[in-house]
């Protein structure tokens, strides 16, 4: 394979991971920013801890205390995370499947070596992957997190 195409594919990729990483940090940045100004001028017109408490009884009360984390952690039902697990699994099994199908395919006798290490890796990474989604299906069955039955 051409060294010469390898960059010309992996730098431009490597510049907009990078962009999309400071932009997406911006993003959030200004969205916290925004959302502590709004919730201290909130905070601001409350006259006492009483007014507070009260506040806080109330639907909208219970809103502005849940915003004013800034960072949500959704959490996921058990199956996304094994799924997930599965699909990085397979994806990498594949990927280094192909690997090793190119190793026989490349031009240079010499130059295979790296697509033998990179295809082992991947396929080791994807099988490790899978045994990891079927062992965390099968401890959250067992543990009643899937379908809410305990078996």
């Amino acid at each position: 394979m051409n060294p010469d195409l390898i960059v010309a594919v992996t730098l431009p990729c490597m510049f907009s991971w990078f962009a999309w990483v400071i932009f997406s940090t911006f993003r959030r940045y200004k969205i916290a920013r925004l959302q502590a100004d709004v919730q201290s001028r909130l905070l601001e017109k409350v006259g006492s801890g009483q007014d507070l408490l009260a506040y806080a009884q109330t639907d909208a009360g219970r809103q502005l205390l849940e915003s004013l984390k800034v960072e949500r952690v959704i959490s996921q039902a058990p199956y996304g995370k094994i799924l997930g697990a599965l699909q990085a699994g397979i994806v990498l099994f594949f990927f280094g499947a192909g690997m090793l199908w190119l190793r026989g395919h490349v031009s240079p006798p010499g130059g295979t070596d790296g697509f033998t290490v990179l295809g082992a890796l991947s396929i080791a990474l994807g099988l490790g992957f899978g045994f990891s989604a079927a062992a965390s299906y099968f401890l959250s069955r067992s543990f009643g997190l899937l379908n809410g039955s305990h078996s």
